[in-house]
């Protein structure tokens, strides 16, 4: 299930123009189901819950009472290969199962040539600042930043 929810306007743009995202990240084989992915294809930035400037902000925007939080930064030509989203600090926190799990996508910029979100059924260009999709578990997924420019989103995990 994949499903475009609308359009949020931008509360964030002041609050992020000098932060910088405290995590690098690996991601690689222990996070992707396909054991071709032996090596570590990208080291992405991220922020998670309290560390996400108007974290509340973006739980409301989208409707979420309860739930995660996280910012990501692909650079450029960093990928994130096919995967599907396992919710684990989700799951743990609240003690719910996978299939109740939903992430909303919120493009935090205008989408820029090179910029890319692929799921089985859509692939999603062309975005708008503010634009927020929704998603489950069973969605295979990846992004691809094969532009100059840093590709920022935020994702918010609820059930």
């Amino acid at each position: 299930m994949i499903e475009y929810v609308g359009n949020i306007d931008d509360f964030w743009s002041k609050q992020f123009a000098d932060y910088v995202l405290p995590h690098k990240v690996n991601v690689g084989q222990r996070d992707h189901f396909h054991p071709n992915y032996s090596q570590t294809s990208a080291e992405i930035l991220q922020a998670f819950d309290n560390e996400v400037p108007c974290k509340e902000q973006f739980m409301s925007a989208v409707g979420a009472q309860i739930g995660s939080i996280s910012l990501i930064c692909l650079e450029p030509g960093q990928i994130i290969p096919v995967h599907k989203d396992s919710f684990y600090k989700l799951r743990q926190d609240h003690n719910v199962d996978i299939g109740d799990c939903i992430r909303y996508l919120i493009f935090l910029q205008d989408w820029e040539m090179g910029h890319f979100v692929e799921f089985r059924e859509t692939c999603i260009t062309k975005w708008n600042k503010g634009d927020v999709w929704k998603f489950d578990s069973v969605s295979e997924h990846y992004a691809v930043n094969a532009s100059q420019i840093n590709f920022v989103t935020c994702q918010v995990n609820t059930f």
